[in-house]
């Protein structure tokens, strides 16, 4: 057997082998041989059919038997003897069988990239100082005011303005005839919450209770239902009742709201205290983020097309769940599966090489995870989530998947803080948004 291999990248190569035709006639013959032991033909019994018959009957079949066996004869042998280590299944390219003569094919493969990890002290990197925003608290706290806010009748005769809850009837048209799905009795609707299409509610705004009047519309170009992009739509709306939002005072019975809180300092002392937490998480993860981006471009290599495609897969399946639990689709984010991938393979790229980068460099600083370090990140999940430190444990031990990843997460924490404390570090201020 002939075999030769071009280097088409450093992580993509072909091998294009030869296997002589004495040995694709043998094995032409075996499989014909073991078909003729169980065919069965009409008028013949089971493995007493002509050769001749057999060979006219399942010359298709055998071909393509015989491929496959000499493929899986050749190809995973050089590659185990060879050291070569793919990251997915090749692509074949194969010449037809031809009787009396060599069976020739090629099996293009991407191949792990070869990793080496030489700049990695002296990056610089930039790292954002927490500076307290105390509007930010307040934000918050009238927040806290708007969930507890409590939703009554208006008491006043005056028409519906922005900021007002109204309940309406409505049945919407589109050509004439009712819009599947336009139509609704009792319905609660917030002005100026903009959950209708453009104009609704601008429409609404202004009516007085017990008015009908009939908007005029379009839906926008681009609508999540393509069957409705564009069109013109009317809507019979019907005014029933106007109620508006009383928010609590921000005080101290307020703050005991809360349970755990005696008084209103106390409660923007937790405020602050949990926001300060949130944005140190933050920038923890930005100034990591930033290690790890000066340790691909002082140590940048090529990566093959199949383990960023198999990160974006994994990308994908996240934020498809993520947003099934706020009731979303990608759809409605205005992406598709394809465009996801187009818009996420930079993302993914950077996270592949990144984990490869921390993982070589691990092996090189003989960074190790210790049951100390994993019990140490379980207690700190626990107490994270709110949940019993013992039944995450559990989880862990008995899934080794799952475990392993966990291993990998700590390593790679241990990691980036030896290329933090080797990194030139300058501390920024946080630019306004």
């Amino acid at each position: 057997m002939q075999v030769n291999v071009e280097e088409i990248s450093s992580v993509k190569k072909k091998i294009n082998f030869e296997i002589p035709a004495e040995r694709v006639q043998a094995e032409v013959e075996r499989v014909y041989a073991e078909l003729g032991k169980r065919a069965v033909l009409p008028g013949f019994r089971k493995g007493k059919a002509p050769k001749d018959l057999i060979r006219k009957s399942y010359q298709g079949q055998v071909e393509s038997d015989v491929v496959k066996n000499l493929f899986n004869e050749t190809y995973f042998k050089y590659i185990q003897e060879n050291s070569i280590y793919p990251v997915a299944y090749p692509v074949i390219d194969a010449d037809a069988l031809v009787h009396g003569a060599p069976f020739k094919y090629s099996a293009t493969i991407e191949v792990f990239p070869t990793v080496v990890v030489d700049n990695y002290e002296g990056l610089e990197v930039e790292k954002e100082s927490f500076v307290a925003d105390e509007s930010v608290v307040e934000k918050r706290l009238q927040q806290m005011r708007e969930n507890m806010a409590q939703i009554k009748p208006l008491e006043d005769e005056r028409s519906c303005q922005a900021g007002d809850f109204v309940i309406i009837d409505f049945v919407g048209y589109v050509d004439g005839e009712k819009l599947e799905g336009g139509e609704a009795s009792d319905y609660q609707l917030e002005l100026g919450s903009n959950s209708f299409i453009p104009g609704f509610e601008d429409q609404v705004t202004g009516m007085g209770v017990g008015e009908t009047k009939r908007i005029k519309l379009a839906f926008p170009e681009g609508y999540h239902n393509s069957e409705l992009s564009g069109k013109d739509v009317e809507f019979d709306v019907t005014l029933k009742e106007v109620k508006v939002k009383e928010l609590p005072e921000l005080d101290d019975a307020f703050a005991q709201e809360f349970g755990e809180f005696q008084n209103l300092e106390e409660l923007k002392s937790k405020v602050a205290e949990s926001y300060e937490r949130q944005e140190m998480d933050r920038i923890d993860r930005d100034f990591k983020d930033s290690l790890v981006k000066a340790l691909i471009e002082k140590n940048d290599f090529e990566l093959p097309a199949a383990l960023v495609d198999r990160q974006l897969s994994t990308m994908l399946e996240n934020t498809k769940q993520r947003l099934k639990y706020q009731n979303m689709t990608l759809e409605m984010m205005g992406l598709n599966e394809e465009q996801y991938r187009e818009q996420f393979r930079s993302v993914a790229a950077s996270q592949v090489k990144g984990a490869l980068l921390l993982h070589e460099l691990a092996g090189k600083e003989g960074v190790e995870v210790t049951t100390e370090d994993l019990e140490n990140r379980l207690r700190k999940m626990a107490e994270e989530s709110g949940q019993d430190f013992e039944r995450i444990s559990r989880f862990y031990l008995k899934n080794e998947d799952a475990k392993q990843n966990l291993e990998e997460q700590v390593r790679e924490e241990k990691v980036l803080l030896i290329v933090a404390a080797k990194a030139v570090v300058t501390e920024k201020q946080r630019t306004a948004a």
